[in-house]
Protein backbone atom coordinates (compact mmCIF):
# COMPACT_ATOMS: atom_id res chain seq x y z
CA UNK A 1 0.00 0.00 0.00
CA UNK A 2 1.04 3.25 -0.84
CA UNK A 3 1.85 5.72 2.30
CA UNK A 4 -0.93 8.62 2.24
CA UNK A 5 -0.37 11.66 4.50
CA UNK A 6 -3.31 11.18 6.72
CA UNK A 7 -4.69 14.27 8.90
CA UNK A 8 -5.19 12.64 12.40
CA UNK A 9 -6.84 15.63 15.03
CA UNK A 10 -5.37 16.18 18.00
CA UNK A 11 -3.41 12.79 19.11
CA UNK A 12 -0.83 14.49 20.33
CA UNK A 13 -2.19 17.82 21.17
CA UNK A 14 -5.30 19.39 19.98
CA UNK A 15 -4.61 20.52 17.10
CA UNK A 16 -3.66 18.67 12.84
CA UNK A 17 -1.11 16.00 13.08
CA UNK A 18 -0.12 14.34 9.84
CA UNK A 19 0.75 10.52 10.07
CA UNK A 20 0.58 7.80 7.24
CA UNK A 21 -2.61 5.33 6.46
CA UNK A 22 0.15 2.38 6.39
CA UNK A 23 1.53 3.26 9.80
CA UNK A 24 -1.52 3.68 11.54
CA UNK A 25 -3.43 0.33 9.97
CA UNK A 26 -0.41 -1.59 11.51
CA UNK A 27 -0.98 -0.14 14.67
CA UNK A 28 -4.60 -1.08 14.38
CA UNK A 29 -6.65 -4.15 16.05
CA UNK A 30 -9.09 -5.43 13.81
CA UNK A 31 -11.60 -6.30 16.40
CA UNK A 32 -11.48 -3.67 18.41
CA UNK A 33 -12.42 -1.47 15.67
CA UNK A 34 -15.01 -3.85 14.50
CA UNK A 35 -16.33 -3.97 17.90
CA UNK A 36 -16.42 -0.21 17.97
CA UNK A 37 -18.23 0.24 14.88
CA UNK A 38 -20.70 -2.29 16.01
CA UNK A 39 -21.14 0.39 18.85
CA UNK A 40 -21.25 3.28 16.77
CA UNK A 41 -24.04 0.91 14.54
CA UNK A 42 -26.04 -0.14 17.37
CA UNK A 43 -25.96 3.91 18.04
CA UNK A 44 -27.39 5.03 14.70
CA UNK A 45 -30.27 2.51 15.04
CA UNK A 46 -31.30 3.16 18.56
CA UNK A 47 -31.30 7.06 18.22
CA UNK A 48 -33.24 7.28 15.32
CA UNK A 49 -35.77 3.95 15.70
CA UNK A 50 -35.83 5.00 19.39
CA UNK A 51 -37.93 8.10 18.41
CA UNK A 52 -40.49 6.58 16.55
CA UNK A 53 -43.88 5.30 18.80
CA UNK A 54 -44.39 2.33 16.59
CA UNK A 55 -41.13 0.95 17.54
CA UNK A 56 -40.97 -2.60 20.24
CA UNK A 57 -39.53 -1.37 23.65
CA UNK A 58 -35.96 -2.56 22.73
CA UNK A 59 -35.07 0.16 20.41
CA UNK A 60 -36.23 2.82 23.11
CA UNK A 61 -34.26 3.71 26.65
CA UNK A 62 -36.20 3.71 29.42
CA UNK A 63 -35.80 5.07 33.19
CA UNK A 64 -35.11 1.70 34.51
CA UNK A 65 -34.76 -1.91 33.53
CA UNK A 66 -32.39 -2.13 30.59
CA UNK A 67 -33.26 -2.66 26.72
CA UNK A 68 -31.08 -3.27 23.40
CA UNK A 69 -31.10 0.54 23.86
CA UNK A 70 -29.52 0.51 26.99
CA UNK A 71 -26.91 -1.89 25.92
CA UNK A 72 -25.12 0.35 23.58
CA UNK A 73 -24.09 3.82 25.78
CA UNK A 74 -21.66 1.45 28.10
CA UNK A 75 -20.68 -0.80 25.04
CA UNK A 76 -19.43 2.61 23.92
CA UNK A 77 -17.45 3.26 26.97
CA UNK A 78 -16.37 0.16 27.20
CA UNK A 79 -14.41 0.09 23.91
CA UNK A 80 -13.02 3.66 24.63
CA UNK A 81 -11.41 1.99 27.53
CA UNK A 82 -10.40 -0.35 25.45
CA UNK A 83 -8.67 2.16 22.55
CA UNK A 84 -7.78 4.15 25.63
CA UNK A 85 -5.19 1.47 27.23
CA UNK A 86 -3.93 0.86 23.52
CA UNK A 87 -2.77 4.21 22.82
CA UNK A 88 -2.19 5.79 25.93
CA UNK A 89 0.58 3.12 25.91
CA UNK A 90 1.69 3.77 22.84
CA UNK A 91 2.07 7.19 23.38
CA UNK A 92 4.55 6.49 26.88
CA UNK A 93 6.72 4.50 24.79
CA UNK A 94 6.77 7.30 22.08
CA UNK A 95 7.12 10.77 24.06
CA UNK A 96 7.29 9.77 27.48
CA UNK A 97 5.06 9.52 30.73
CA UNK A 98 4.66 13.24 30.97
CA UNK A 99 4.21 14.30 27.67
CA UNK A 100 1.30 11.72 27.08
CA UNK A 101 -0.25 13.06 29.95
CA UNK A 102 -0.42 16.18 28.85
CA UNK A 103 -1.91 15.29 25.48
CA UNK A 104 -4.61 12.75 26.85
CA UNK A 105 -5.88 15.39 28.96
CA UNK A 106 -5.91 18.45 26.54
CA UNK A 107 -7.91 15.55 24.31
CA UNK A 108 -10.45 15.10 27.14
CA UNK A 109 -11.14 18.80 27.81
CA UNK A 110 -11.81 19.05 23.97
CA UNK A 111 -14.07 16.42 23.67
CA UNK A 112 -15.92 17.56 26.70
CA UNK A 113 -15.91 21.22 25.19
CA UNK A 114 -17.16 19.63 21.84
CA UNK A 115 -19.78 17.55 22.93
CA UNK A 116 -20.95 20.78 25.40
CA UNK A 117 -21.52 22.97 21.72
CA UNK A 118 -22.72 19.45 20.34
CA UNK A 119 -25.99 19.40 22.69
CA UNK A 120 -26.40 23.17 23.07
CA UNK A 121 -24.25 25.67 24.98
CA UNK A 122 -26.98 27.06 26.92
CA UNK A 123 -26.25 26.97 30.66
CA UNK A 124 -29.97 26.52 31.24
CA UNK A 125 -29.51 23.41 29.26
CA UNK A 126 -26.92 22.05 31.37
CA UNK A 127 -28.97 19.05 33.27
CA UNK A 128 -28.81 18.38 29.70
CA UNK A 129 -25.08 18.32 28.59
CA UNK A 130 -24.07 14.51 30.23
CA UNK A 131 -24.55 12.56 27.12
CA UNK A 132 -21.73 10.19 25.03
CA UNK A 133 -18.93 13.08 24.71
CA UNK A 134 -19.06 14.84 27.89
CA UNK A 135 -19.46 11.98 30.01
CA UNK A 136 -16.34 9.73 27.77
CA UNK A 137 -14.55 12.69 28.37
CA UNK A 138 -15.00 13.01 32.33
CA UNK A 139 -14.42 9.40 32.19
CA UNK A 140 -11.49 9.68 30.57
CA UNK A 141 -9.64 12.10 32.60
CA UNK A 142 -11.05 10.17 36.00
CA UNK A 143 -9.48 7.11 34.63
CA UNK A 144 -6.30 8.88 33.44
CA UNK A 145 -4.45 8.58 36.93
CA UNK A 146 -4.63 4.89 36.71
CA UNK A 147 -4.46 4.14 33.05
CA UNK A 148 -0.46 2.55 33.41
CA UNK A 149 -0.97 0.82 36.81
CA UNK A 150 -1.44 -3.27 36.80
CA UNK A 151 -5.12 -4.48 36.87
CA UNK A 152 -5.82 -4.96 40.41
CA UNK A 153 -5.28 -1.02 41.18
CA UNK A 154 -7.56 -0.20 38.21
CA UNK A 155 -10.75 -2.76 38.97
CA UNK A 156 -9.99 -1.22 42.99
CA UNK A 157 -10.31 2.32 41.21
CA UNK A 158 -13.73 0.99 39.09
CA UNK A 159 -15.13 -0.19 42.43
CA UNK A 160 -14.66 2.93 44.55
CA UNK A 161 -15.77 5.23 41.78
CA UNK A 162 -18.90 2.98 41.69
CA UNK A 163 -18.50 2.79 45.63
CA UNK A 164 -18.70 6.89 45.62
CA UNK A 165 -21.35 7.53 42.89
CA UNK A 166 -23.60 5.14 44.92
CA UNK A 167 -23.22 6.88 48.41
CA UNK A 168 -23.92 10.22 47.07
CA UNK A 169 -26.86 8.66 45.18
CA UNK A 170 -28.06 7.06 48.46
CA UNK A 171 -27.68 9.90 51.13
CA UNK A 172 -28.61 12.99 49.28
CA UNK A 173 -31.17 14.14 47.26
CA UNK A 174 -29.08 13.76 44.18
CA UNK A 175 -30.24 10.46 42.70
CA UNK A 176 -34.07 11.61 42.82
CA UNK A 177 -33.12 14.84 41.50
CA UNK A 178 -31.07 13.11 38.77
CA UNK A 179 -34.04 10.79 37.88
CA UNK A 180 -36.56 13.71 37.26
CA UNK A 181 -34.23 16.61 35.96
CA UNK A 182 -31.08 14.84 33.97
CA UNK A 183 -29.69 12.06 31.93
CA UNK A 184 -27.17 9.38 32.00
CA UNK A 185 -25.99 9.95 36.22
CA UNK A 186 -26.31 13.65 35.74
CA UNK A 187 -22.77 15.69 36.40
CA UNK A 188 -21.80 13.08 38.78
CA UNK A 189 -22.33 10.16 36.27
CA UNK A 190 -18.71 10.16 35.07
CA UNK A 191 -17.93 8.41 38.38
CA UNK A 192 -20.01 5.37 37.04
CA UNK A 193 -19.32 5.86 33.09
CA UNK A 194 -15.25 5.71 34.51
CA UNK A 195 -15.84 2.55 36.02
CA UNK A 196 -17.14 0.73 32.85
CA UNK A 197 -14.23 2.64 30.69
CA UNK A 198 -11.72 1.11 33.57
CA UNK A 199 -13.02 -2.32 32.57
CA UNK A 200 -12.41 -1.83 28.88
CA UNK A 201 -8.86 -1.20 29.70
CA UNK A 202 -8.76 -4.28 31.46
CA UNK A 203 -10.08 -5.86 28.70
CA UNK A 204 -7.43 -4.90 26.08
CA UNK A 205 -4.91 -6.20 28.29
CA UNK A 206 -6.28 -9.68 27.78
CA UNK A 207 -6.48 -8.85 23.87
CA UNK A 208 -2.48 -7.81 24.52
CA UNK A 209 -1.81 -10.71 25.45
CA UNK A 210 -2.12 -13.00 22.47
CA UNK A 211 -3.34 -15.83 24.48
CA UNK A 212 -5.87 -17.46 23.18
CA UNK A 213 -6.91 -19.36 25.83
CA UNK A 214 -6.67 -16.53 28.52
CA UNK A 215 -8.33 -13.93 25.98
CA UNK A 216 -11.32 -15.97 26.42
CA UNK A 217 -11.27 -18.12 29.94
CA UNK A 218 -10.91 -14.32 31.47
CA UNK A 219 -13.10 -12.54 29.14
CA UNK A 220 -15.95 -14.93 29.97
CA UNK A 221 -14.67 -14.98 33.89
CA UNK A 222 -14.91 -11.02 34.05
CA UNK A 223 -18.38 -10.84 32.42
CA UNK A 224 -19.50 -13.29 34.58
CA UNK A 225 -18.34 -11.86 37.57
CA UNK A 226 -19.22 -8.70 36.60
CA UNK A 227 -22.71 -9.26 35.76
CA UNK A 228 -23.38 -11.63 38.89
CA UNK A 229 -21.96 -8.48 41.06
CA UNK A 230 -24.32 -6.28 39.41
CA UNK A 231 -27.05 -8.43 39.57
CA UNK A 232 -26.85 -9.38 43.41
CA UNK A 233 -26.53 -5.59 44.20
CA UNK A 234 -29.85 -5.04 41.89
CA UNK A 235 -32.10 -7.33 44.40
CA UNK A 236 -33.17 -6.39 47.90
CA UNK A 237 -30.67 -8.16 50.79
CA UNK A 238 -33.66 -8.65 53.67
CA UNK A 239 -32.60 -6.86 56.57
CA UNK A 240 -29.43 -5.28 55.44
CA UNK A 241 -30.41 -3.13 51.69
CA UNK A 242 -33.18 -2.39 49.38
CA UNK A 243 -33.17 -3.13 46.11
CA UNK A 244 -31.12 -0.61 44.57
CA UNK A 245 -32.09 0.75 40.83
CA UNK A 246 -30.74 -0.37 37.72
CA UNK A 247 -31.14 2.20 35.63
CA UNK A 248 -29.05 4.06 32.90
CA UNK A 249 -30.66 7.03 33.47
CA UNK A 250 -29.72 7.12 36.84
CA UNK A 251 -26.01 5.10 36.74
CA UNK A 252 -25.96 3.12 40.27
CA UNK A 253 -23.70 0.61 40.80
CA UNK A 254 -25.58 -2.39 39.63
CA UNK A 255 -26.28 -0.74 35.95
CA UNK A 256 -22.45 0.10 35.33
CA UNK A 257 -21.50 -3.71 36.43
CA UNK A 258 -23.65 -5.58 34.65
CA UNK A 259 -23.50 -3.66 31.62
CA UNK A 260 -19.87 -3.99 31.94
CA UNK A 261 -20.20 -8.08 31.70
CA UNK A 262 -22.35 -8.12 28.97
CA UNK A 263 -19.62 -5.97 27.23
CA UNK A 264 -16.81 -8.43 28.32
CA UNK A 265 -19.09 -11.58 26.42
CA UNK A 266 -19.80 -9.44 23.74
CA UNK A 267 -16.55 -8.99 22.46
CA UNK A 268 -15.75 -12.71 21.96
CA UNK A 269 -17.73 -13.41 19.07
CA UNK A 270 -15.66 -9.98 17.68
CA UNK A 271 -12.04 -11.91 18.81
CA UNK A 272 -12.94 -14.97 16.74
CA UNK A 273 -14.81 -13.39 13.83
CA UNK A 274 -11.58 -10.79 13.50
CA UNK A 275 -8.81 -12.33 15.37
CA UNK A 276 -8.54 -15.81 15.00
CA UNK A 277 -10.56 -16.07 11.30
CA UNK A 278 -9.13 -12.98 10.43
CA UNK A 279 -12.77 -12.03 8.50
CA UNK A 280 -14.24 -8.93 8.46
CA UNK A 281 -17.52 -7.88 8.75
CA UNK A 282 -18.88 -5.11 6.19
CA UNK A 283 -19.13 -1.79 6.91
CA UNK A 284 -17.48 -2.05 10.89
CA UNK A 285 -13.92 -0.90 10.21
CA UNK A 286 -14.92 2.04 8.44
CA UNK A 287 -17.46 3.14 11.05
CA UNK A 288 -15.33 2.13 13.90
CA UNK A 289 -12.00 4.31 12.26
CA UNK A 290 -14.23 7.60 12.68
CA UNK A 291 -16.52 6.70 15.47
CA UNK A 292 -16.38 10.65 16.36
CA UNK A 293 -17.48 11.91 12.85
CA UNK A 294 -20.14 9.62 12.11
CA UNK A 295 -21.26 10.30 16.28
CA UNK A 296 -21.42 14.12 15.08
CA UNK A 297 -23.30 13.32 11.64
CA UNK A 298 -25.95 11.41 13.31
CA UNK A 299 -26.41 13.77 15.77
CA UNK A 300 -26.99 16.37 13.48
CA UNK A 301 -29.05 14.39 10.97
CA UNK A 302 -31.20 13.51 14.30
CA UNK A 303 -31.88 16.80 15.21
CA UNK A 304 -33.54 17.12 11.74
CA UNK A 305 -35.39 14.02 10.97
CA UNK A 306 -38.65 14.20 12.92
CA UNK A 307 -41.79 16.26 11.70
CA UNK A 308 -39.34 18.35 9.10
CA UNK A 309 -38.27 14.93 6.82
CA UNK A 310 -40.17 11.23 9.09
CA UNK A 311 -42.81 11.97 11.60
CA UNK A 312 -42.15 9.95 14.55
CA UNK A 313 -46.11 8.99 14.84
CA UNK A 314 -44.93 6.83 11.57
CA UNK A 315 -46.15 3.48 10.85
CA UNK A 316 -43.12 0.44 11.38
CA UNK A 317 -42.04 0.47 7.93
CA UNK A 318 -41.89 4.03 7.12
CA UNK A 319 -39.81 4.01 10.12
CA UNK A 320 -37.60 1.58 9.09
CA UNK A 321 -37.32 3.22 5.33
CA UNK A 322 -36.25 6.45 6.81
CA UNK A 323 -33.73 4.84 9.28
CA UNK A 324 -32.26 2.79 6.25
CA UNK A 325 -32.00 6.42 4.69
CA UNK A 326 -30.51 8.08 7.67
CA UNK A 327 -27.78 4.93 7.90
CA UNK A 328 -26.41 4.98 4.45
CA UNK A 329 -26.31 8.96 5.03
CA UNK A 330 -23.93 8.03 7.88
CA UNK A 331 -22.08 5.48 6.52
CA UNK A 332 -21.49 7.52 3.06
CA UNK A 333 -19.65 10.05 5.28
CA UNK A 334 -17.10 6.90 7.03
CA UNK A 335 -17.02 5.43 3.73
CA UNK A 336 -15.76 8.11 2.17
CA UNK A 337 -13.24 9.31 4.85
CA UNK A 338 -11.74 5.56 5.18
CA UNK A 339 -11.27 5.56 1.00
CA UNK A 340 -9.71 8.73 1.30
CA UNK A 341 -7.49 7.24 4.15
CA UNK A 342 -8.32 9.85 6.66
CA UNK A 343 -8.94 9.45 10.26
CA UNK A 344 -9.83 12.27 12.17
CA UNK A 345 -9.61 12.11 15.97
CA UNK A 346 -9.48 14.85 19.24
Amino acid sequence: MTAVATPVVGQDAVRPRVDTFAKTESRRIMSIDQYRGYAVLGMILVNYLGDFDSMPWQFKHHHYGMSYADTIAPLFMFVVGMGFRLSRLRRINDGGLGRSYGAVLRRYLALILVGIVLYGPALDNWRYWWDALVDIGFAGILALPFMTRGTVVRSTAAVLYLALFQLVYMTTGYGQWTMDKSIDGGPLGPLSWAAILLFGTIAYDLIASGERRRIVGHTVGWGLALCVAGWALKVEWPGVKEAWPFSQRGMTAPYPLFSAGLCFFMYLPFYYVCDVKRWRIPHLSELGMNALVVYAVQQALGDMHGSFLVPEDSGPLVAVLGFATFYLACYAVAWRLHKDHVIIKL
